[in-house]
């Protein structure tokens, strides 16, 4: 029997029939899968970031911090007065900067002073006691600051690093140079001379106060002060000559008895008799302080600071934690207050800004040579006539004396410069 062949149509419909029965077959033989569920995930916290305390001794989460800031709730500073500016501008500006940067409101004992050895006696001799710091924060005259450091009565919390004190890192290095225990607040407090340069402007040191054009227009500092003793180590630095030899000591004292003495107007440590004598033309060169020269000029006096080559007596105001303190962790931030931009510039403080005798009472520092945009106008023209701008220039014109030595001798110096003078 003859078999019929498959037309073209026939072997395409049972090449289908084939396919579709092996596709069946493989769906009935494959193993069946089970349901898939979504398996469960566990989600490991994020680690929180810690930060190391100094004083504290220890590694604490921002929370943690935060946390210590509400347990101390309080920081007492031991600073100066400041015009009366305490009050209605350091104390909120302080609770402002914690409370924009911690989320926390705290209470601030501002204790004013112009007595910075009643501050330093009560501190050492309480660390000697074992007992807590009456204050915080001390932030007054270098020499009590070296005082405390020799006692080792203060913390080694103030450096570049510490967590708590980010502005650090933005401080011009003269600022920072006795880290960890301090940092230098001030850049013109110093014993300086003060000229009137349409009278004086030719003076460049202090052995030119020999000079006999300045007859009866010097004021010196009252013998028997350290502001005199002061003028007689800055006279020893103009001469070349070492205030520590008693013998060239005593070469200075007898160059001022008998080249300065005959020009002086007036010994005196009144701040208020310098001003009047400086505003009615008067005093031509006067021995005092630095600070005075931006107040003058602001009024517009032509009354600028000499920066004599050979350096000038530096004795700015230092801040330091005392051991023991009760509010370390305050103490700290107070401190990266004090370093930082706002508080310096009265960024949040228009009205400071505005007010020349405010703003030159507020103003310490520039902190570094770029913050010189953050003036206000008013005062830049003037800037650099009267604060040290650059601030590098502050390696050039600072000393920083043994303050001890000059305190020991301050009696001695004074009776021999009376005997050359004929003072009594």
């Amino acid at each position: 029997m003859a078999i019929k062949a498959l037309t073209k149509l026939e072997s395409i419909l049972l090449i289908l029939v084939v396919l579709v029965l092996i596709l069946a077959i493989a769906g009935w033989t494959r193993p069946m899968q089970p349901a898939q569920t979504s398996p469960t995930q566990t989600v490991t916290p994020k680690a929180e970031k810690l930060y190391y305390v100094p004083i504290l001794d220890k590694w604490m989460s921002e929370n943690e911090i935060k946390e210590e800031i509400k347990k101390e709730g309080t920081i007492i500073v031991a600073d100066w007065t400041y015009g009366g500016l305490v009050e209605t501008y350091h104390v909120p500006a302080f609770k402002n900067y914690v409370k924009e940067r911690w989320g926390v409101d705290i209470e601030v004992k501002w204790i004013g002073t112009q007595e910075p050895e009643v501050i330093v006696s009560s501190v050492l001799q309480a660390v000697k006691a074992g007992q807590p710091a009456p204050y915080d924060v001390v932030a007054i005259e270098a020499p009590y600051f070296f005082r405390a450091k020799k006692a080792n009565a203060i913390e080694a919390a103030i450096y570049v690093g510490n967590p708590l004190m980010p502005n650090l890192k933005y401080v011009h290095s003269f600022f920072l140079q006795f880290q960890p225990y301090s940092v230098v607040f001030q850049a013109i407090d110093t014993a300086g001379l003060l000229v009137n340069t349409e009278k004086a402007g030719w003076i460049e040191d202090y052995a030119d106060l020999a000079d006999p054009r300045l007859k009866g227009h010097v004021i010196l500092p009252t013998p028997g002060t350290v502001h005199f003793a002061n003028f007689l180590v800055n006279l020893a630095l103009a001469m070349g000559k070492n205030y520590k030899s008693p013998q060239e000591m005593t070469e200075v004292i007898k160059f001022a008895a008998e080249k300065i003495h005959p020009n002086v107007l007036r010994y005196t440590v009144s701040e208020a008799e310098i001003i009047e004598y400086l505003e009615r033309g008067e005093a031509w060169a006067v021995a005092w302080w630095w600070y005075l020269a931006p107040v003058e000029a602001a009024k517009g006096y032509p009354i600028e600071r000499v920066a004599q080559p050979q350096g000038s007596v530096f004795i700015p105001g230092i801040a330091w934690i005392p051991k023991n303190a009760k509010h370390p962790v305050l103490a700290q931030i107070f401190i990266d207050f004090l370093m930082s931009p706002e508080f310096w510039f009265a960024l949040d403080y228009p009205e400071y800004r505005e007010s020349k005798e405010d703003f030159l009472m507020l103003h310490q520092n520039l902190l570094n040579d770029t913050n010189f945009d953050l003036l206000p106008d008013w005062i830049k023209p003037i800037y650099s006539k009267i604060y040290p701008y650059p601030l590098d220039k502050m390696y050039e014109w600072y000393v920083f004396p043994d303050y001890e030595y000059i305190e020991e001798h301050t009696e001695e110096w004074s009776n021999l410069y009376k005997q050359y003078a004929g003072l009594t």
